[in-house]
Parts: C-alpha cells; sequence; structure tokens
C-alpha cells in the first residue's frame, strides 16, 4: 500500500477511536453537537469547504417528533474536482443505545483486539464515515485533486427515520443542486453494495375492554385476553399470505426476499396495570416489512382489511395508530456502481451485483430523486448487538477504494 494509503489508514482508525468514545445516541442527541465539532474541524483541515448547519427547530419540531428537543447538525464538505459533477458521501453519526452483554469492552471505550476494533457505531456506521475520512486525508497528504467534485454529508437520526438528517439534506439544502452519483458506506460486506432496501410500517393496535376488579372479573372485558387472541389470530392470517410473495430483487439472507410481519416487540397494559384489576385497554406493535414490489399504503389498506376480518370474528374492539413507515426503495446505479467495481479490482477486491438490504437506510431520500446511489461498506453482522466492532482490514481496504473512486479517473 502506498505511504499516503498508510497514513489515511492509520488516521482513519484514529478518528474513528474518537467518533465511537462520544455517545450520540439516538433520538435524544445528547451529544450530536460533540460529534459535529469533532467532524467538522476534521474536515476543515482537508477539505476546501466545511460547515456546521443546524437544522432550523421549527422543521425538527413538525417533521421530526421522535428527535426530542436536543438540536440536529448536519456537517457538510466539498473538495473541488477536475470535472462537473458530483460525487457525493452520506454517513449517519448516530448510533443506537449501548445496550447490555457486552464482554470486550465498554461500548463507548473503543478497544482494538485481534484486529477488530469494538465500539457502539464501529460498523453502523461511524467506520463507513472514518473510511470515507481516511480516503479524503490519503487524498489531502498525496496533494492530489479528486477527478469529480467529492461531497461529504455526516447526518444525524438516520436511526429514527432520517428526516432531521439526509430528509432536510436533500428536501432544503441540497434541493437545486443535487449530486450525480452517491454512495453510503452502511454495513453492507465488501462482496456486495446495496441499491435499494425494504420499506417499514409500524402500527400500535390498542384492544379496548372494560376494567372490574379481578376478584369480579365477569364484571369487566379483558382487554389482554382479547388483544392476545386478535395478535395470534392475525399472524395465523398474514404470515401464509406473505410467505407466497417474493421480490424479484435479490436480498441476502434468502428469507428476506418475502415481506415480513413481527407481532408485539411491544406490547402490555398502558399506564402499567395490576394484578388485582381487569384490564381494560392492551396494545401491541406490528412491524411490517415491505419489498420493493410493494407500497405503504397498499400495505395500510391490507393489514386494516386483516385486522377488520379477525377482528370482527372475535368480537374485538380496537384503533389503530401508525408510528413510523418508509417506502421500500431501488434503483440502476449503472456507472456507479462500475467505478466502484473497478476501483476494488484495484486492490483485488471483488464487487459481486448489488442487493436489497433486508432493513431500511437513508438511499431512499436520493432515489426518489433520480440519483444513482449504493450503499457500500464494512460486513454488518453486528451492527446494533453487543460487542459490535469492525475488522481492521476491511477498514482498510475500504480507505483504499474509496480513495481509488475519488482520485483515479479511470475508474470513470
Amino acid at each position: 500500500m502506498n505511504g499516503h494509503l498508510v497514513k489515511g489508514f492509520e488516521y482513519a482508525v484514529d478518528l474513528l477511536k474518537r467518533m465511537i468514545s462520544i455517545p450520540s445516541v439516538s433520538p435524544s442527541g445528547e451529544h450530536y453537537g460533540e460529534i459535529a465539532d469533532l467532524l467538522h474541524r476534521e474536515l476543515s483541515r482537508t477539505a476546501d469547504e466545511a460547515q456546521v448547519i443546524e437544522v432550523p427547530k421549527s422543521y425538527q419540531s413538525k417533521n421530526c417528533p421522535q428527535a426530542g428537543e436536543n438540536p440536529r447538525y448536519i456537517v457538510l464538505g466539498r473538495i473541488r474536482g477536475r470535472t462537473g459533477r458530483k460525487l457525493h458521501f452520506n454517513g449517519h453519526y448516530d448510533v443506537v443505545p449501548g445496550g447490555q452483554g457486552w464482554t470486550v469492552t465498554e461500548p463507548f471505550k473503543p478497544v482494538i483486539k485481534e484486529g477488530k476494533l469494538y465500539g457502539r457505531g464501529a460498523i453502523d456506521m461511524k467506520g463507513g464515515i472514518a473510511a470515507v475520512m481516511g480516503a479524503v486525508y490519503a487524498l489531502h497528504e498525496a496533494g492530489e485533486t479528486p477527478h469529480h467534485t467529492v461531497e461529504l454529508a455526516w447526518v444525524p437520526d438516520e436511526e429514527i427515520g432520517g428526516e432531521c438528517g439526509t430528509g432536510y439534506l436533500v428536501e432544503e439544502l441540497l434541493k437545486l443542486d443535487l449530486p450525480d452519483y452517491v454512495v453510503i458506506p452502511e454495513p453492507s460486506g465488501l462482496d456486495h453494495p446495496w441499491h435499494g432496501h425494504k420499506g417499514l410500517l409500524w402500527a400500535r393496535v390498542r384492544v379496548k375492554g372494560v376494567n372490574a376488579h379481578a376478584s369480579t372479573p365477569w364484571r369487566g372485558r379483558n382487554a389482554f385476553l382479547l388483544g392476545a387472541r386478535l395478535a395470534l389470530e392475525l399472524h395465523s392470517a398474514y404470515t401464509p399470505i406473505l410467505s407466497e410473495r417474493r421480490s424479484r430483487h435479490k436480498t441476502i439472507p434468502e428469507e428476506s426476499m418475502h415481506p415480513t410481519v413481527m407481532i408485539g416487540g411491544e406490547a402490555g397494559v398502558p399506564g402499567g396495570g395490576k394484578t388485582n384489576q381487569v384490564p381494560g385497554e392492551f396494545q401491541f406493535t406490528i412491524d411490517r416489512r415491505l419489498i420493493p414490489e410493494e407500497t405503504v399504503e397498499g400495505v395500510k389498506r391490507e393489514l386494516e382489511a386483516l385486522l377488520r376480518w379477525v377482528g370482527y370474528g372475535l368480537g374485538v374492539d380496537y384503533d389503530v395508530e401508525y408510528t413510523a413507515m418508509m417506502e421500500p426503495a431501488v434503483n440502476d446505479p449503472g456507472e456507479l456502481l462500475d467505478a466502484l467495481k473497478r476501483a476494488a479490482a484495484m486492490i483485488g477486491v471483488s464487487v459481486g451485483e448489488p442487493i436489497i438490504c433486508p432493513g431500511g437506510l437513508d438511499l431512499r431520500y436520493y432515489t426518489v430523486k433520480g440519483v444513482k446511489t449504493i450503499s457500500y461498506g464494512p460486513s454488518g453482522e453486528v451492527a446494533h448487538a453487543p460487542d459490535e466492532y469492525i475488522r481492521l482490514d476491511e477498514l482498510e481496504n475500504l480507505v483504499a477504494i474509496f480513495y481509488n473512486m475519488i482520485a483515479d479517473e479511470s475508474v470513470w
């Protein structure tokens, strides 16, 4: 590896450690300002332009109900290139909570052990940000000018839908100057980039009963029992329908090529029940994942029809609230994919055909605008899990691949 790439990799490792040490957890966003300052300082060393943009409070309160009161910041940098086209990198600096079960280190105390860097966000997705920043640092050390103009956008809130991160960036900041190509270094694995993702619909079903004292249960109507029966019957009716559907787009694992429904991620008596009280209300959640051939509105209609059918048969009174929704996305990345393949081949990495991400991504904000977009980053098996880590050999390869995409005109 060339000396400037070695420096870029070393820089990426050091920066990733510093980023992991900042608990930029969503949705609270208590440390967003701290990590935005860090990324802005580092971009100011290597980019022609670097700025921090605060999402307006009015936009936040209207469009981002899960975001809470802490401000949201977007870090935006640019390096002028030799062509009129723009290669844009997007990464989210927010992470899920540290959680329990860590054995190698604590979530926000980065540790390197046996070729792996551990810490919350190591692959999802501070490691991807560090890889791009390492490539930019290597470019700076080599004194080179990028082929296309390079734009770097580090955003919050992807873990809660992205409305106050990439949503605001694309809809407000870049709406008159969209990029030509977008790379999002989410943890796809180096073998296959993602060119789309599944959608989601989250619902909360509230089942209504009648409160009564537990010593006289005949005077009440047990909402828990009614809700449990409704959930079980809904699951029994819905899963065979979904198992018959299959996307024409390849997804790994194989099971992800079907739409799915998961019931009961959250369930209970609102406000907390009592052992000696018949519950007058019970609620449970539904997580429905959409293949690219489906739409949110179509799935809403389908879910409501099934609930009416099952609820009528059981005599259950209920209502439904939708708490989150995301349309599926898919695009043809064309020459962007070709450039990635050539950039990877230069260091001996073989990139296969793109597949669909089984989860959700900020990719959709770009694809709905017609921008060629791929997501490509480290292996993601331990995202959101205890002992999250990034393999240092993968981080090193990513620095080199992104450097080749930025600096080498032959890949284009």
